[in-house]
C-alpha cells in the first residue's frame, strides 16, 4: 500500500489586491488560493499562511480517507477556521470542519457540516458540535482522521477525540482538500488576519473504509420519510401566504428522502436560484384519511415555512438565525412548532413552502400517529 505524506511550509507572500484565484508554489507543491488576501510570513515563531478569508486548495490532491494534521492559530475574533475535504468542484459538495474561536469553551466551539450546492447545513445537525477551549494567539495542533462516514477530531495530542461525527453525510468519493477561513470582516482593517495555518500534513489511507448505511426512520415514529419537492424558485419577500398561480405546472419535481432522524436536507436536491441569496421549495404530501379527523403535526424547518392544507394556509413561521432572540441559532428540530390538521375524509393535500436564508435548508415533520391515514409523497397533478 502506497502512502503519501506531504508537509507544507508556506514561504511565498501574496500581496493585498492579489487576484481572486492564484496558484502558489511552496515546498514543491502548488496551492490554489481563492478568496480575499492571503499572505505567508513568520507568525508566532513559525512560517505560516495567514488568512483574511478564503480557501487554499492543495493542487493534485484528491482525498477520501486519511489523516490531516496541522497547526492553527486564531486571534479569537468571530471567524470560522478549518478545512474542507471530499470537495466536488462541479456540485459544490464537501465536508467542512471548523473552529469557532469566538465561542471558545462553549458547546459549539467545534462544528462540522456537510455542504451541498454550496449551502452549509449546520442548523440541521446540532449533534455535530463540541466544546473546546481555543486559546487565542497560540498554536494549537489539530488532527483529523477520516474513514468512510466517520470523522474524529483530536487536539494537542489528546488520546480521546474532541468531536466524533458518525455520519459525515457525504457520498463515497475522493475530492479536493483545502484550508478555509470565513471571516465576517465588517469594520475590521483590510490588513487584519484572524487565522493562520502551519505544518500541514496530509496522509491518504487507501484501505477499505466502513460506510454507515442509514435507513428510514421507524414507521411507528410518525416521522415523514419521503416528500415530493419542487425545483427552487425565488419567492417574494415575507411569508408565502398563498400558493402561486401555476405552481402545479412546474417541471422537475423529485422525491426527497430523509435520514434516519427524519431530516431532509433540501440542498442535496436543488441549489439556490441563480443570482439569488434566497430560495423556496414546495414539499408536498397526499394524506388519505378514512374519516374526517384532526391530526397534530409537529415540524421543524430552516429557515422559513408556510403550511398549506387543501390549498389554504394554516401557518407561517420564521426560524432564521437570531429571529427569536439575539442568541437564537435557528437550529432545526422536530419540535420547533406544531399545528393541528383538520383532515377531511378522503384525499388531503399538505404543502410546505420552505425558504432558505442562512445556515441550512431543510425540514422535518411528524404526525402524532398514523391511525386511519395513509401518507404518500406525490407531485401535484397539473391543473
Amino acid at each position: 500500500m502506497r502512502r503519501l505524506s506531504l508537509v507544507a511550509v508556506f514561504v511565498l507572500a501574496i500581496t493585498p489586491g492579489a487576484a481572486a484565484q492564484q496558484a502558489i508554489e511552496f515546498s514543491g507543491a502548488t496551492w490554489t488560493v481563492a478568496g480575499e488576501v492571503v499572505k505567508a510570513e513568520d507568525f508566532l515563531g513559525q512560517e505560516a499562511l495567514r488568512f483574511r478569508s478564503g480557501v487554499a486548495y492543495l493542487s493534485g490532491m484528491e482525498l477520501e480517507n486519511g489523516t490531516i494534521e496541522l497547526d492553527v492559530a486564531t486571534t479569537g475574533h468571530r471567524s470560522f477556521v478549518g478545512v474542507v475535504f471530499r470537495e466536488s468542484e462541479s456540485t459544490r459538495e464537501y465536508g467542512n470542519f471548523y473552529l469557532r474561536p469566538h465561542q471558545s469553551g462553549r458547546f459549539d466551539a467545534l462544528q462540522y457540516t456537510p455542504v451541498f450546492n454550496g449551502i452549509s447545513a449546520w442548523q440541521l445537525y446540532p449533534e455535530h458540535n463540541a466544546s473546546q477551549v481555543i486559546l487565542r494567539d497560540q498554536w494549537l495542533h489539530l488532527k483529523l482522521v477520516m474513514s468512510g462516514s466517520r470523522l474524529e477530531a483530536f487536539f494537542d495530542g489528546a488520546n480521546e477525540p474532541a468531536l466524533v461525527v458518525e455520519n459525515l453525510g457525504l457520498d463515497s468519493r475522493r475530492g479536493r482538500f483545502g484550508l478555509r477561513v470565513n471571516f465576517p470582516a465588517e469594520g475590521m482593517p483590510e490588513d487584519f488576519y484572524p487565522a493562520a495555518f502551519a505544518n500541514v500534513s496530509v496522509v491518504p489511507d487507501q484501505t477499505v473504509a466502513t460506510w454507515l448505511e442509514e435507513g428510514p426512520p421507524p414507521a411507528e415514529s410518525g416521522l415523514i420519510s419521503t416528500w415530493a419537492i419542487s425545483p427552487a424558485f425565488v419567492a417574494a419577500e415575507g411569508p408565502v401566504e398563498e400558493l402561486p398561480r401555476g405552481w402545479t405546472e412546474s417541471e422537475g419535481w423529485t422525491t426527497a428522502t430523509s435520514d434516519s432522524q427524519g431530516r431532509v436536507n433540501l440542498a442535496r436536491y436543488f441549489g439556490l436560484p441563480e443570482g439569488s441569496r434566497r430560495g423556496t421549495i414546495f414539499a408536498r404530501l397526499e394524506i388519505e384519511s378514512q374519516v374526517a379527523q384532526v391530526k397534530r403535526l409537529e415540524f421543524g424547518f430552516s429557515d422559513r415555512v408556510s403550511v398549506f392544507l387543501n390549498g389554504s394556509v394554516l401557518f407561517t413561521g420564521d426560524n432564521t438565525y437570531r429571529s427569536r432572540s439575539e442568541r437564537y441559532l435557528g437550529v432545526m428540530t422536530v419540535d420547533n412548532d406544531a399545528i393541528f390538521l383538520p383532515l377531511r375524509k378522503g384525499r388531503n393535500e399538505l404543502v410546505l413552502a420552505v425558504t432558505e436564508a442562512f445556515g441550512g435548508w431543510g425540514l422535518i415533520a411528524r404526525l402524532e400517529n398514523l391511525l386511519g391515514v395513509k401518507v404518500t409523497a406525490a407531485p401535484p397533478a397539473p391543473d
